[in-house]
């Protein structure tokens, strides 16, 4: 048995389904393409499929990540043809690689960038937008309400939060409708399951620092990193 990593974007046409419903859309794409994917043993066998980090409904991804064991040898570029050919509109495979090490993806996500779109008044320009962006870094503690095993709590995010970028909105301005001015931040982020960020949770605290309404308009993953040997790699990256 051989295993493959592949790497997919998860765009428009399909950012309003659930993680079941994706797991599904794959289970169906390899039953269509006579891709031969392994099962697990048991009462009620499922496919060998490990998916990275569930995606949120509503978000869209050019980095999205899963490991596929198969039962029998397949080339990497044939995997990815018989695969795209069945997959449905709005996901596709755009980088594979086999598999040499037992690692599992899910648990070796650490970080994940995003680009997270915002909406502001027309009194926010780019200038105070930096500022604000600016004075919250600089806090010693970035406090909000986040989920937790045990509730809701009162969390500190700052160390969670490895980088924050501003951007004029590229032109995305009619896409979401915005009367004001868009803004693109640029975020890097604690993820996986030893600590993971929502970009929502910036946003919100962007609001209780800011006079002005900061409305999240949309969010778009653009890479996962994995750990490896202390240090962060993307996860189709050959060491």
């Amino acid at each position: 048995m051989n295993s493959i990593r592949a790497k997919f974007i998860r765009s428009e046409e399909v950012k309003y389904i659930s993680h079941l419903n994706l797991m599904k859309a794959f289970e169906r794409a390899f039953r269509r393409s006579r891709i031969p994917i392994a099962y697990t043993e048991g009462f009620n066998p499922h496919p060998k499929m490990v998916f990275a980090l569930p995606l949120s409904v509503g978000v869209t991804s050019e980095a999205e990540y899963g490991d596929f064991g198969l039962s029998e040898k397949l080339s990497v570029d044939e995997f990815i043809r018989r695969l795209n050919e069945q997959l449905p509109e709005g996901l596709t495979i755009i980088d594979a690689q086999e598999k040499d090490t037992k690692d599992n993806i899910m648990a070796s996500i650490r970080m994940a960038s995003y680009s997270i779109n915002v909406c502001c008044s027309r009194a926010m320009g780019i200038n105070q937008m930096n500022a604000l962006l600016s004075e919250l870094m600089s806090r010693p503690a970035i406090m909000v309400k986040k989920q937790t095993k045990r509730g809701i709590k009162d969390t500190d995010i700052k160390p969670m939060i490895h980088k924050l970028e501003l951007q004029a909105g590229d032109g995305v301005s009619e896409h979401y409708q915005c009367k004001g001015n868009i803004y693109t931040i640029k975020s890097l982020l604690d993820a996986g399951s030893k600590g993971n960020l929502k970009p929502e949770l910036v946003v919100e605290a962007l609001n209780k620092a800011s006079e002005e309404e900061i409305k999240l308009v949309g969010i778009h993953r653009t890479e996962l990193f994995i750990e490896k040997e202390k240090q962060i790699l993307r996860p189709l990256i050959k060491n």
